[in-house]
Parts: C-alpha cells; sequence; structure tokens
C-alpha cells in the first residue's frame, strides 16, 4: 500500500500548526515575551526562547515541506511537541509551584487540558510520520 498520501496530509498539519504557532508569537510578539517571563523556568531561559521558538518553528515547517527533508522535520516535530507536551502536562497535573500561563494565540483560549490534548494529538501525528517515511525507505 502507498503511504506516501498519509505523510503528505500529516505533514500538511504539522506545517500549518508550526507555521501558526510561529507566526502568531511573532506577530504577539510582545505578549509572547510577557508570558515567556511568567512561566516556571527562569527569565534568562525565556529571552533565550523569545526567538528560538518561533525560528524553530518556521525552521521545522520548512523541513517538512520537502521530500528530502520531511523525516529530519518528522523528527523535529515528534522532538519539540514531546517537549511541549511535557511541559503543557506540568502545568495540567500540578507539578509546578504554579500554574504558567499559556504562551498566546488559540492556546490562551482552549486552557491547559485541551491545550495537552492537542499537543498529544500532534506529537502521536510526528510519531505516525515517521514510521510510515521510514517504513518507505
Amino acid at each position: 500500500m502507498n503511504t506516501y498520501p498519509f505523510v503528505i496530509i500529516i505533514s500538511i498539519l504539522l506545517v500549518i500548526m508550526w507555521a501558526y504557532a510561529a507566526i502568531s508569537k511573532l506577530l504577539y510578539l510582545s505578549t509572547f515575551k510577557e508570558a515567556l517571563a511568567t512561566q516556571v523556568f527562569p527569565e534568562w531561559i525565556g529571552k533565550i526562547l523569545v526567538w528560538v521558538l518561533p525560528s524553530s518553528e518556521l525552521a521545522i515547517a520548512g523541513l517538512l515541506l520537502f521530500q528530502k527533508t520531511q523525516i529530519l522535520g518528522m523528527y523535529a516535530s515528534f522532538g519539540l511537541m514531546l517537549l511541549f507536551s511535557l511541559y503543557v502536562g506540568g502545568a495540567v497535573y500540578n507539578i509546578y509551584e504554579r500554574t504558567p500561563c499559556a504562551c498566546g494565540g488559540l492556546f490562551t483560549k482552549l486552557g491547559w487540558k485541551k491545550h495537552f490534548r492537542v499537543n498529544i494529538f500532534f506529537t502521536i501525528l510526528s510519531i505516525i510520520g515517521i514510521i510510515l517515511l521510514e517504513s518507505g525507505r
């Protein structure tokens, strides 16, 4: 069975998600900076992440656009989504001393539990993309 159409669909969904995440952060940069300043990690990390996160998200979206770099994009997507899911999971399960605020965009309106479900969905989608691409080699 040709699985590549499924890879294309997964890639498109991930590109849309990563592009939206990056562009919303960059369009509302001051809000994003404020959100990062209220997170549970040290402030200096937030000052780095304000540029690293949107850049990484755009880079992953770019990797997913081309067949030659799709597998790298899938692995990067999985890695970053796993990190995001662990962080959001910490907020959902009250691991932190205080609840961090959401980083903007649609996720501000969703709340932590729905945000966590969305993250898990995209993490699993990345895993499926990796499996399909690796099996097609």
